[in-house]
This record gives C-alpha cells, structure tokens and sequence, in this order.
C-alpha cells in the first residue's frame, strides 16, 4: 500500500472518529435536554392542578376533581397524571402507555428517554390532602431527537466528506514529489535516467529529490561518456569523414544482413548513385571544391530519402548506395525522381562551367539473393542510365530469383494451408556462457513443411508472410507450439527459450492480447522465456518496442535485442531502450579481429552495455579464437556453429 494511501486512510479514521463522536455528543446532549423538558412539562402540569384539587377534594366533590383531572389529561401531551392520598392510594387517576410514533424502533430502544414525573403536593388549609403526580408523554420528544440525530449526522457526514476531499488535496499537494521519485526510482531501475523537475516545500522531500537527481545525473553523465566513445569508435569503424554516411564497410555488412534475412522485410529496393567525371571535376575545380560536391550529393540523399532509407552509404569515391525496405514500386519511382532533381539543383550549384553529371540505379533485391548478384544489377541499371544521357534515373522492376518461381499469390495459400494444418517444425540453437560454457537458452527457429513434407527455411517463406500481413498469425501458431511443447514436458528442468517477434506482431492488437493473456498463464516454474526484437525492427517504432518490454517485463519475461551493433542509432537505442540483453551481430564479431577500429567498439558496447546491466551475447561464433577474443572483452555468452548448429536437441 503507497504511502499517500495509508496516510489518507489514518487521517481518514481520525476524521471518522472525530465526527462520530460529536455526532454522539450532539444526539447525547439533545436527549438530556429533552429529558429536562419532559421533567419540567411534568412539573408544571403537576402545579397547575394543585389549585383546582385543592378545591374539589376538599369539599369531597370527587367528581368534580375527574373533570378537572381530565381536561388537562384529554390534552394528549401526558403518559399519566394521578392524585394520591396521604397514605399513597390512588384517588383519582388518568393513563396511557408510553407511545412512540415515527421512530425507528431501534433507534428508540437504543436511546431510551427518561420522562421524570412531576409533582405537587394538595392542601386545605392547614390539612394536607395529598398530591398529585404528572409523567409527560415523550412521543414528540421521541420524534424531535430522531430528527435532530438526522440532521446532526447529516452536517456531520457532509463536513466528513469535504474533509476527506481536502485531505486529499493537500496529500497530493504534499506528497507530489513522491510520485516523481517513485517514477524516477522505476526509471532508474529500467535503466532511463531522468531528472525531477518538482521542487518540495518539504525540507525532507527536497532532500531526497536532490539526491535523486544527482545520482541520476552522475549515472547519465558517465553512460554519455560511454555512449560517446563508442560512437566515436562506431564512426572510425562504419562512417564515412568526409559525408557522414555508412561506409563501404558498413555497407557491405548491412546489405549481408539483410540478404541473409536478418532484417525482417518483404521487398527492398537499392537506389545507387554515380557522380560521373569526379576526377575531371577535381581537375577542373579543385579537390576541395570535389569533396565539398561529394559532401553536397551526401547531404541532399538525406534531405530526399529522410526516414524512408534504411541504409544510406558512401560506398566508393564516387559511389553512394542507399537500401529502403518495402516501398511499392510508385513510391520509389517518385522517390527516384525527387532524388535525380535535387541532385540536379546541387549540380547547377556545382557547375559553373566545370561539366558535372551523376546516373542514378534502382533494382528490387530480395532474401537469399547474393550479395555480388545485387550489386552486378545494380551496376548495369546505373551503367544504362549513364549511356541514357545525363543525370539519368533507370529504374529496373526486378525482385530476381529469390522470391520464389511459384509466385506471390501461391506462398500465400502455401503458408495460410501451414497455419491451418499446422505444418511447423520447432528448431534450437544453444546460446552457451563462455565462461562456464553451460546452455544459456535455446533461441527457437521456425521451419515451414511445405505440402510434400520438405522443411522451408523462415528466410524463404518470412517475405512472403510479410508481403502478405501473416506475420501474427505465424507466429501465434510458433507460440501456441511452444507452449504445448512446455505442457507436454515431463521433465523437471526448466525451459530457457527466446523467440523472436515480427513487428507486424507488435502492431496487431488481437496478437498482443492474446500474447499477454498467454503469458499470464504461463508456469514460470518450468518456462525461462525471452523475447527478441531485431536491431532494424526496434528502430521502427522505438515507443511499441518500449511497451512491449514493459509487458514482458510484467510477466517476468525478458526482453533481448537480436543482431546488434551495426546500425548508426544502435548506440542511442540501446539508451533509449535498454534490453535484459543483446546478442551482438555477427558481421561485428566477424570484423573484430581484423580490425582495431571494429574491436574497439566492441568493447565500448560491452562497457556501456555492463554499465545499464545488459547482458552482451556474440552471435556467429565460428571458432575458438573468436571465444578468446570475446572472453578478453567480457563477452557473456555466445552463439554461433562453434557451438551447435539448429537442431530438435532440448526441445
């Protein structure tokens, strides 16, 4: 229970107490002031007959002393009004019983109202005759303190509640900053270092939020420390000095990634970019006028492709490469055409006399093409638009052999038949502590058995299912699999998974529903389980990856980054939303060895990594120098054939 609740509660007793027991004091103090009222009409009834009967017994006439007696009785205000002798017989008497009409009856048994008697005492002359005795009637006095009790209960509940509202307000006014640092503390923990903009009043609060911040401040300035040695080692490693793009390098390990399947997508397109005559243009001009055009052609692609281009690169001298991903062919079209007239704009800006012209190639590739094959299209695309004339654009419709022969419509019945008849094979591949070289977990691949039984390879079949939005329902079967693997289990181990997630998943609302009800019925007793999402697929939308790591995080689930460490924001996501663990990619892993720049920021990621409490895993581990290398950095596991290739083994 928070703080503000239990505070509200107390104060809420206390108020409750308060006001039940004035409430008790006010109906307590209006009964006795009846009672006395009750006493003194009695009384004054008494001495009012004394007269009368006095006159009437003393002359024997006790007829007439009934008459007397009566007229006052008949009045209906008294319980009993009696005339008693000097040896206490009754000598003339009137009565009713006590009646109470309009009151509750517990409130009446509850609050018993004592009608004391009156009396008087009846003389003729010097002889005493006796004396007469009056009890009220306490219907009406009955009836007045029930409604005083109503009303007085009635202000009071109403001053219970305002007091309640107000408490209310001054605890929230009060203790607002304890939101914040119970949020800042929730922050810190998912590695998100914030400042708390409140000020408290409270001396204590202030304290504690100048603690807050500071702490949060040293932690954020020692991880952009880190972040920006990284980047800096990042930028030696895959960035091209003089344009700010990708460099070759970076290139060629991106485009792999994606060709291999790494980078969820169901077409793609690589637009290149020629500056013909560069040399002449350095000739003629001047080599820095040559490099500010380069700087020029570098910085109108990122004005024109903006966030539509996945990989922006400089890949030779003269040569820029620029990879979006699923862009129908209207779309790249018009974006071809935006980019051929702002490089023309930077040509007339150029010029002046010195002769200047670029050819622009666009071709469709798709997974399992071969790098070289790409780029030999892409070559003779960029060739045609330079024999075209200058400052050409061709623009080839071409997804080659990799999307299949048996054509789009028929992979979509072929996967929707697998669906139905659940036609999956569930593989793993270990990922091993590369210290203790224990299994960490099982990462789940996925094969589709097609309608003669042969096993489809995901990087076959995912483009189709992503061309065609089956992506939730894919991996809502691989899941349902999953998770009657683990019912049907008899073993007494525990189950260390990790699935990847589609992001056409993340953003299917009945996918995740169904995901989070599943995972609340998970039995975590016999189920490790980790989610990733790829590099590519976080910097998507940055917010649903975030959500999402926060649902999984409330099923006690981790969350991982899948083939890390290329991209130029990878860094920056890696701040913005830090995982349980990334799994670094291969291409990284593979260029370390060779190069100092690359295995510097290998180890700066390790570091800044360690420093927000991610776990670093290496994938494509392919021999034993690459397992030195990466226990030399602080590497915790690794992934790769070195140490087992996807197999049924542990599943």
């Amino acid at each position: 229970m928070t703080l503000r609740r239990q505070l509200f509660l107390g104060i809420s007793v206390i108020f409750l107490m308060v006001f039940v027991g004035l409430t008790v004091l006010g109906v307590s103090g209006t009964r006795k002031y009846l009672e006395e009222q009750l006493g003194s009409h009695a009384q004054d009834a008494a001495s009012s007959l004394v007269h009368p009967l006095s006159q009437s017994l003393g002359a024997g006439d006790k007829t007439l002393a009934e008459t007397q007696l009566s007229s006052l009785f008949d009045r209906g205000y008294f319980q009993r009004i009696a005339v008693l002798g000097m040896d206490g017989k009754v000598v003339v008497e009137r009565s009713l019983p006590a009646k109470i009409d309009g009151v509750p009856l517990w409130f009446s048994g509850w609050l018993t109202l004592e009608a004391p008697p009156g009396e008087a005492f009846l003389n003729a002359g010097w002889r005493r005759l006796g004396k007469v005795v009056a009890i009220s009637q306490p219907t009406h006095a009955y009836q007045y303190l029930w409604r005083s009790a109503l009303e007085i209960s009635g202000w009071m509940g109403l001053a219970y509640i305002l007091a309640l509202w107000a408490t209310r307000l001054v605890l929230h006014r009060i203790l607002q900053p304890l939101s914040e640092i119970e949020r800042t503390a929730v922050n810190i923990q998912s590695r998100y270092f914030e400042q708390i903009g409140i000020k408290p009043r409270a001396l204590e609060l202030a304290r504690v939020v100048g603690a807050m911040n500071n702490m949060s401040r040293k932690i954020s300035e020692f991880l952009d420390i880190e972040t920006a040695k990284a980047e800096r080692y990042r930028r030696e490693a895959y960035q091209d000095e003089l344009t700010g793009l990708d460099n070759r390098k970076s290139f060629d390990l991106r485009l792999e990634q994606a060709l291999a399947g790494e980078i969820g997508f169901s077409d793609a397109v690589l637009i290149g970019v020629d500056v013909n005559n560069l040399k002449d243009f350095n000739t003629e001009a001047s080599y820095k006028r040559g490099n500010e055009l380069l700087a020029a052609v570098a910085e109108g692609a990122r004005e024109v492709l903006g966030d539509k281009a996945t990989i922006l690169s400089r890949i030779g001298g003269s040569s820029f490469g620029f990879v979006m991903f699923d862009r129908n062919p209207a779309s790249v079209a018009e974006i071809g055409a935006g980019l051929r007239d702002r490089l023309q704009r930077i040509g007339d800006a150029f010029g002046e006399g010195v002769e200047f012209s670029f050819s622009i190639g666009a071709v469709h590739f798709a997974q399992g093409e071969t790098r070289s094959r790409v780029l030999s299209r892409l070559d003779l695309a960029i060739e045609s638009a330079r024999q075209s004339g200058h400052n050409m654009l061709q623009y080839v419709v071409d997804v080659g052999p990799g999307a299949s022969a048996i054509g789009s419509m028929a992979w979509r019945e072929l996967i929707r038949n697998a669906l139905a008849e659940n036609r999956w094979t569930l593989l793993g591949q270990p990922v091993v502590s590369l210290t203790s070289g224990s299994v960490l977990q099982q990462e789940i691949m996925t094969r589709l058995v097609d309608n003669e039984g042969n096993l489809i390879p995901a990087s076959v079949f995912l483009p189709m299912a992503m061309r065609h939005k089956l992506m939730p329902d894919i991996d809502q079967a691989l899941l349902s699999l999953v998770f009657r693997r683990l019912a049907e289990r008899q073993t007494d181990g525990v189950m260390n998974l990790a699935v990847n997630l589609s992001n056409q998943s993340l953003e299917n609302r009945d996918f995740m529903s169904w995901l989070s009800g599943s995972l609340a019925q998970l039995d975590k007793r016999k189920l490790n389980l980790s989610f990733e999402l790829t590099e590519y697929g976080c910097s998507l939308d940055i917010e649903a990856s975030r959500q999402f790591a926060a649902m999984l995080r409330t099923h006690q689930v981790r969350f991982g980054i899948d083939h890390f460490g290329l991209a130029p924001n990878s860094l920056a996501l890696l701040r913005e939303l830090p995982p349980d663990y990334i799994k670094l990619h291969a291409g990284l892993i593979a260029e370390a060895p060779q190069s100092d720049a690359s295995r510097a920021l290998l180890r700066h990621i390790v570091s800044l990594a360690r420093s927000l409490e991610v776990e670093v895993i290496a994938q494509g581990v392919e021999n034993a120098a690459q397992v030195e290398m990466l226990l030399s950095d602080s590497v915790n596991g690794g992934q790769g054939y070195h140490f087992g290739a996807p197999s049924t083994d542990g599943l």
